[in-house]
């Protein structure tokens, strides 16, 4: 005789741990630039189950290709906006950024919700006193 214990209780387990995990729906996700400097993302979710936290990542040409994570965010329930302000990019004309948003859910378990990407077109750069050092060596 056979024994099916196995296989059936690794499913049924399988199962029961998908039962229990709703995640989130996003109402939006939008990059703008604000005051032509810095970046401003906003987003909402309608949905917010076991939520822990939600990361803001950046990618740009400075960062290798690489998304390097910005800040962290508590979740605070559903229906209510969140916003995170990027001053800290160094813009380089006709240069694209893209922000990554994930969730880490009380689990421990990661998802990326939203990804968007930003043609920064500056009508003038903003200087560091290291840029600045840098155009005179």
């Amino acid at each position: 005789m056979k024994r099916f214990g196995w296989p059936i209780g690794f499913f049924c387990l399988l199962a029961v741990a998908g039962m229990g995990f709703s995640g989130v729906k996003l109402s939006f996700f939008k990059v703008e630039t604000e005051a032509g400097r810095n970046f401003i993302l906003s987003w909402q979710a309608e949905q917010e189950d076991d939520v822990h936290r939600y990361e803001v990542y950046r990618r740009t040409i400075h960062s290798n290709g690489e998304f390097v994570k910005l800040h962290e965010l508590r979740a605070h329930g559903p229906n209510k906006p969140y916003q995170f302000r990027d001053d800290q990019v160094y813009k380089a004309s006709s240069e694209q950024v893209d922000y990554r948003l994930e969730v880490v859910f009380t689990s421990g378990v990661r998802q990326i919700l939203a990804q968007q990407s930003v043609n920064y077109t500056p009508t003038a750069i903003r200087r560091t006193w290291g840029s600045i050092k840098a155009m005179f060596q």
